[in-house]
């Protein structure tokens, strides 16, 4: 049997947008006579279609380049920013982009070359895992969009054996952030993008990739890194203690401080300079224990700023900014634990498994902004997030919905109105 492109790229989207486990489990929901009807009422393209089988959208994806869906996810986010339905989620004139990476899944046996190799402290076995850096848009009402992805890959070698593959220095995610950045700054490269990273990045030459992309930046910076930078920005403080600043945040009482124009030498022999903004948060709060006994809780963050501090613009870039860098640990804790199955191998092959990925990151995107609809924010706010995407499957896979009527909101304009 025969499909089109079209057809087989739904049915895998689909796998994904109502959260099902598994390939096999999409073979029996998907084939529902009431979903594809719904469909074919709603998508002029579908009404000739028959229902492909999951081994054959497998297929597919082995031989279409993952670059091909990435590109479907970026134009859906231009889309987005061009139609200005994310303006209300900038921070000072800029968007707030999430980078960080993670284990997609960890087998105990090398399945390709390409995987990046790791051994437990304590262990004599290898494992093989994929690792991917996502960059999602974070708002500061907690909404979060997948952007784009990258894989580290190791470059397989022709007739290399096991020891030498596991000498040779493998790829790691602060090479992936050069390919990932530079992708970003092709399909975006007027947008003011103020990114948000782990201590991880903060280093130099992050800091002048960043530099000269003109991208703003507020990453974290963790006690005993960077230590020189460290030292002046104590140092400094003591001799301006009045760039300080009292905020309530919530139930929180916060003090910032500041300290703008700290040079840094990195690179050989020191010779590379950048200037650098730091800024610290102490915070305090109370909380009630297990016992019902009120506790006083203590926190402290420090970032380092792409652009210099003042006390009007600290709390913004830290409160609205900086600290949704933790929007996109929530997201992978969505997209592995609560219904995308990140872990699951859906394909053991390299570049299907890609796929998999980019169509996963395409259903995630699809039903954030669904779910943030005026349209459903109201069974949203009764069911929850995934309450209302479970409940909307099974109104999908069961006879509950009228092609005529369908038909007839086919032919009206389709708008996007977010409740935040």
């Amino acid at each position: 049997m025969r499909h089109k492109l079209t057809v087989l790229l739904v049915d895998g989207i689909l796998l994904f947008l109502f959260e099902l486990t598994s390939r096999r489990e999409g073979n029996r929901e998907l084939s529902r006579p009431a979903l594809w009807k719904a469909l074919r009422a709603v998508f002029p393209e579908l009404e000739a279609a028959e229902v492909p089988h999951m081994d054959t959208v497998e297929r597919l994806l082995e031989r279409i380049p993952a670059e091909s869906l990435e590109e479907v996810l970026l134009e859906e986010v231009r889309w987005l920013l061009r139609h200005r339905k994310l303006q209300a989620f900038m921070v000072r004139n800029s968007y707030v982009f999430a980078l960080d990476g993670t284990h997609q899944l960890a087998r105990d046996f090398p399945w390709t070359p390409e995987a990046l190799r790791w051994r437990n402290s304590g262990e004599a076995g290898m494992h093989s895992t994929v690792y991917v850096l996502t960059a999602t848009l974070v708002t500061p009402q907690g909404m979060t969009l997948p952007i784009a992805a990258e894989f580290c890959a190791n470059e397989p070698v022709v007739g290399e054996r096991a020891e030498e593959a596991e000498a040779r220095k493998q790829d790691c995610e602060r090479k992936a952030f050069q390919r990932l950045a530079k992708r970003l700054k092709e399909n975006f490269p007027r947008l003011p993008i103020l990114v948000v990273a782990d201590s991880l990045y903060a280093n130099g030459p992050v800091v002048e990739l960043c530099r000269r992309y003109h991208w703003d930046f507020m990453m974290g910076l963790r006690a005993g890194s960077l230590p020189t930078v460290w030292a002046e920005a104590e140092a400094l403080h003591r001799l301006a203690p009045e760039q300080t600043l009292s905020w309530q945040w919530g139930d929180r009482q916060q003090t910032f401080w500041w300290v703008n124009g700290i040079e840094y030498e990195y690179g050989p022999g020191m010779g590379q300079r950048a200037i650098l903004h730091v800024v610290v948060c102490e915070e305090h709060w109370k909380q009630r224990d297990q016992q019902g006994n009120e506790r006083e809780q203590h926190a402290r963050f420090a970032w380092l700023s792409g652009r210099p501090l003042t006390a009007r613009n600290v709390p913004d870039r830290c409160n609205r900014a900086a600290r949704h860098r933790w929007d996109i640990e929530e997201h992978f804790r969505i997209t592995k634990w609560e219904g995308y199955q990140m872990t699951h191998a859906f394909s053991w092959n390299g570049s299907a498994m890609r796929c998999w990925h980019y169509l996963m990151l395409l259903a995630c995107l699809l039903n954030t902004l669904a779910c943030y609809s005026t349209a459903l924010w109201e069974s949203v706010r009764k069911r929850g997030l995934r309450g209302t995407i479970l409940f909307l499957r099974e109104t999908y896979l069961g006879p509950w919905l009228n092609p005529e009527r369908l038909r007839a909101l086919r032919s009206q304009p389709a708008q996007l109105r977010l409740v935040l």
